[in-house]
């Protein structure tokens, strides 16, 4: 990527793993994202309210949450491929919304950031978490090399959104 300025992007669902979205778009151009710098993006949190067909199910958003953190990437991407960028977080998980967030690098310094994240579905049916969504977000952590301790909870909050929604079903039999 070269061109203009970068402008900061704060990463925090699938485009975390490039080659995962590869995977899941199979077929549609995607851009070539630089590498990121591990970061946690302060005082907001991750709600799974946002309906989406592809999915199966509800995807995350980012609101406002003081004390909370959502571990990601930071990347810097010329202003001139925002546009691409945008697209393709749209694509993914419905991401249409462009938010400002203060994030923490792995080096200590908080800096100002812009994420992509569904808008707030306001008052929607209801209707389960997409398990997908979760192993996706999960795996995408995993390939980034987010922390450990951080892929490992994904993958808990995955399995157990599967067994409760597997014994609902079984429940409603």
């Amino acid at each position: 990527m070269s061109g203009s300025a970068p402008l900061p992007w704060f990463v925090f669902s699938l485009t975390l793993a490039p080659e995962l979205v590869l995977e899941r778009l199979q077929g549609v151009p995607v851009p070539e994202l630089p590498p990121g710098e591990l970061a946690e993006a302060l005082d907001v949190g991750l709600v799974y309210d946002v309906p989406s067909p592809d999915w199966g199910g509800r995807v995350a958003r980012l609101v406002e949450a003081p004390g909370q953190r959502v571990m990601g990437l930071l990347r810097a991407v010329p202003s001139s491929e925002w546009g691409q960028v945008a697209r393709l977080e749209a694509l993914l998980g419905l991401a249409t919304g462009e938010r400002p967030v203060r994030v923490r690098t792995a080096s200590g310094a908080v800096r100002a950031a812009r994420a992509f994240s569904p808008v707030d579905p306001r008052n929607p049916a209801p209707g389960p978490v997409s398990v997908a969504f979760l192993v996706a977000l999960a795996r995408a952590a995993e390939h980034a090399g987010l922390p450990s301790h951080h892929v490992e909870r994904l993958q808990a909050e995955a399995h157990l959104v599967q067994t409760v929604q597997r014994a609902q079903a079984d429940r409603v039999r």
